[in-house]
């Protein structure tokens, strides 16, 4: 294919229907990173097909609760070059449990440049999709870059699938690869004017008219400072203002649009509700006719008893009409109070269910928030998936001895006083070794240290059904064995505690 020029893409998209891009991956192969406390770590991006030529980095701390993100791009082009309803680029950071955090927009002014973006996650793979305006709530199909593991032994990374993706919107480019862009054209009003026109297609006039006024203004602004020599960062500014305000426009639009179809919904429900009261009503008024016919022939009975035949066959339709009527009414009155019971039912579990887990997050958050600055005054701490790790150094031990010393026994006896008051915690105590002498000799001594602690945590009070004491031996290094520092960091013992059971280090 020849490489396209941005105007020749645009004329040529007017004059052609746009078209949804085929061959989207339905399920991704991801490569989830758990990022080291306080270390940059390097990653670099794989691009598709349908990405520009363009090369993608990113150098992620976490530090104080979140990542901080920059993300450098070399040779990239405009979101907009796709055409259709594209408009922007959006970073993603997906976990392996499913969870998803839309990061931002990935804002290309320039072939060359960065972003600095945020996530609250601690392990997450990164990827780049294009979508119609930057504040979507779920990633597209459309997916341009996607994350690699990387080489920093610290930052372990694991492979898993996601495959929870939006619809692509549309599209006048399958792929903008070969498409030629001059960084002079002015993409950011090109995309302010898609992102105002996307915003009066979903109706936002009739939902958010505030907002979509602000946008035109400011796409007003933004065309006409462009007809002038007027400085380049104005136009730019306008132009980010029409898009930031089209984007909040789009999404209180689509999110009042489902609500009101919530509404819609229940609103037909509570007229069936109605619709089967009514007919139990009528089924009640059928019974008393019925009551009134039979009280008729009793009377025609006695009064003429030429007609005793013919009246006590009316008086016996009747009476089984009335069975009938009796029965259907029965049966509407039991489905309307077997709905009702359903709905207080659900309104009781999403009640409870609401407020139990507004517990469980504000206990897990509380008890987190203790641990931690209890912990910070005792030993060196961090967090993990399997919970809280308390890291003790060989310090603990002479050389090639199992028995605690006495500054040793002073920090355990802390850590006892902090798990006395926290008694939901369980732990689960690991002894680790240097490769110094013979495998026999480093399991068992692993193993009489781990024991070490565990006896002594017992005799501070410490039931000793939450503790689970295993030696490693020298198997699980944290550094290399051929340096004293290394060797040093190597002998340890860790404390790792949690709430049920801790879990053994799933990545060796």
């Amino acid at each position: 294919m020849n490489h396209l020029t941005f105007r020749r893409v645009f004329g040529l998209l007017t004059l052609a229907t746009l078209i949804a891009v085929p061959g989207l991956t339905a399920e991704l192969t991801l490569h989830e990173t758990t990022f080291p406390e306080s270390r940059n770590t390097d990653v670099d991006f794989s691009r598709t097909t349908k990405a520009p030529n363009a090369t993608l980095t990113a150098d992620v701390k976490h530090r104080e609760g979140h990542a901080e993100i920059s993300v450098r791009f070399k040779n990239m082009k405009p979101a907009v070059l796709f055409g259709g309803d594209i408009t922007s680029y959006v970073l993603w950071a997906i976990s392996s449990d499913g969870d998803w955090e839309n990061l931002g927009e990935l804002w290309v002014r320039k072939a060359n440049d960065k972003v600095e973006l945020t996530s609250a996650l601690k392990a997450f793979a990164l990827i780049v999709t294009a979508e119609a305006y930057p504040l979507v709530s779920q990633p597209s199909e459309l997916v341009l870059f996607t994350s690699m593991p990387g080489d920093d032994k610290r930052a372990i990374s694991k492979p898993f699938t996601f495959s929870d993706l939006a619809p692509a919107p549309t599209t006048g480019m399958i792929s903008i690869a070969n498409v030629q862009w001059d960084s002079s054209e002015p993409m950011d009003l090109l995309q302010a004017e898609k992102a105002v026109e996307l915003a009066q297609r979903v109706g936002a006039a009739d939902y958010t008219p505030q907002l979509l006024r602000e946008a035109t203004l400011a796409l007003a602004q933004a065309q006409a400072l462009a007809k002038t020599p007027s400085p380049k960062k104005e136009i730019i500014d306008h132009s980010r203002r029409a898009v930031s305000r089209s984007s909040d426009a789009i999404q209180t639009t689509l999110r009042t649009k489902e609500r009101e179809e919530i509404e819609r919904q229940i609103a037909e429900r509570k007229a069936e509700m109605e619709s089967l009261e009514q007919r139990a009503r009528d089924a009640e008024s059928m019974a008393s006719t019925a009551k009134l016919h039979l009280a008729e022939a009793t009377t025609q009975k006695a009064t003429a008893d030429a007609a005793i035949l013919a009246a006590t066959a009316e008086l016996t339709r009747v009476r089984a009409e009335k069975t009938a009527m009796e029965a259907e009414r029965e049966a509407l009155l039991a489905e309307k109070t077997s709905l009702e019971t359903q709905q207080q039912n659900l309104q009781v579990s999403i009640a409870e269910m609401s407020e139990r887990a507004e517990k469980l997050h504000k206990e897990r958050e509380q008890l987190a928030s203790r641990l931690q600055s209890a912990l910070s005054h005792v030993a060196d701490t961090q967090n993990s998936a399997r919970g809280m790790i308390v890291n003790l150094p060989d310090i603990l031990f002479d050389t090639n001895e199992a028995t605690l010393k006495q500054e040793a026994r002073v920090v355990i006896a802390k850590l006892s006083g902090i798990l006395l008051i926290i008694s939901e915690l369980n732990l689960r105590i690991e002894g680790h070794t240097d490769a110094t002498g013979s495998d026999t000799h480093n399991q068992s001594l692993s193993e009489r240290r781990a024991s070490s602690v565990k006896d002594f945590l017992a005799g501070q009070g410490i039931n000793i059904n939450r503790i689970v004491a295993v030696g490693y031996g020298e198997n699980r290094p944290v550094a290399e064995n051929e340096t004293r520092e290394g060797r040093s960091k190597n002998r340890r013992v860790e404390i790792v505690m949690n709430t049920g059971e801790v879990a053994e280090d799933s990545n060796y």
